[in-house]
């Protein structure tokens, strides 16, 4: 694969800065009693959460628990709404807020159910969570905090609300819609282009399943990789594919595609499911590829550290050899670099 490196993380780091022991400045004060006012939103329970290996479902749900339980107001009405309506992150360049810290470049809205209430947050260069609220585009807003995962994750404990961390993580979607952003910050509202259902034998958008939706990190041979991966879309290292359905009558029928017919689809993936001994595998290909197999993707599970960790693989050729292995976080893909495991699939396997 082409692999160049990036910014945009969706998964949160290491160290944290809380607010306990801050300057006796008044931001700080009206932050500590906002914070001290919020009402827990779950009951307690003796369920445990881990930073460690989390999906990105999870990790978004770890945010909205924390900033909800902790500062109350519009992050504690979403994370209730979103029981019920389900919770939705939608991502966007940063360039579409002014924000105190633009972290990597990817501004995450926490929405219930795609209501935006103006609950944002954004990824810093070490990896920590910088959590705001009342942001709109175009105007200046200031964060609330910056902390890691960790560290949101021992407060959640504390509290008792790791039981809503994962009821949350169960309907959570992950939705780039940075592919339609402007200049100006207006934002398209599809993460893909649904005027081209009924061109060039396209049936309509290819539904990814909400486990492989976020963003993966690997560093296997020597080269940090990046797959952001939402409902219809998949950008590696920066090259947007827009997956979808196809007529396989018109692929027969066109298996000598004129140049305007590349141009035109040239951003497309032909988009299936591939089932094997291994597991049921999302495949793609070029809108009119004719040799090759395309490339394969698909969840799994490993233990790493021994914990159970969501991995997503890659696979290529004619048997679906394992060509690398993407993480939860940067910082677990160079941990785990060119690690090998029992239960995949690699052609060195077969000399």
């Amino acid at each position: 694969m082409n692999r160049k490196q990036t910014g945009i993380l969706l998964a949160t780091g290491l160290a944290a800065l809380t607010l306990a022991g801050c300057s006796n400045n008044s931001s700080n004060q009206q932050r500590q009693s906002t914070s001290s006012s919020a009402s827990l939103i779950a009951k307690k329970s003796s369920v445990k959460v881990s930073a460690q290996g989390m999906s990105p479902q999870q990790s978004v749900s770890l945010v909205t628990a924390y900033a909800g339980n902790r500062y109350g107001g519009a992050w504690a009405q979403t994370a209730k709404q979103a029981r019920q309506s389900g919770l939705q992150v939608n991502l966007y360049p940063t360039s579409r807020y002014q924000l105190s810290d633009n972290g990597q470049g990817m501004a995450y809205d926490v929405t219930a159910g795609g209501q935006a209430n103006g609950l944002v947050y954004t990824i810093d260069q070490n990896d920590d969570v910088v959590i705001y609220q009342g942001a709109q585009p175009g105007k200046r807003t200031k964060k609330l905090v910056t902390i890691s995962k960790p560290a949101m994750a021992k407060y959640v404990n504390a509290h008792g609300q790791g039981a809503l961390v994962n009821d949350l993580a169960k309907n959570a979607q992950v939705v780039d819609k940075s592919g339609g952003a402007t200049s100006n910050g207006n934002a398209n509202a599809a993460s893909y282009d649904d005027n081209a259902t009924g061109k060039y034998g396209n049936k309509g958008p290819f539904a990814v399943p909400a486990d492989m939706q976020g963003t993966w990190y690997s560093a296997d041979h020597d080269d940090e990789s990046t797959v952001t991966i939402s409902d219809h879309e998949m950008n590696i290292d920066g090259d947007t594919v827009k997956l979808y359905h196809q007529d396989s009558q018109y692929a027969q029928d066109n298996d000598q595609p004129s140049d305007d017919q590349v141009s035109a689809t040239k951003d497309w993936g032909r988009t299936q499911f591939l089932h094997d001994d291994g597991g049921t595998w999302l495949n793609i290909q070029g809108w009119f590829q004719g040799a090759g197999d395309g490339t394969s993707y698909m969840v799994k599970t490993e233990n790493i550290d021994g914990k159970p960790v969501k991995v997503l693989v890659v696979g290529e050729g004619a048997e679906n050899w394992v060509t690398a292995v993407y993480y939860p976080s940067k910082a677990m893909a160079q941990q785990q670099a060119d690690q090998k495991y029992d239960d995949l699939h690699y052609q060195d396997d077969d000399d």
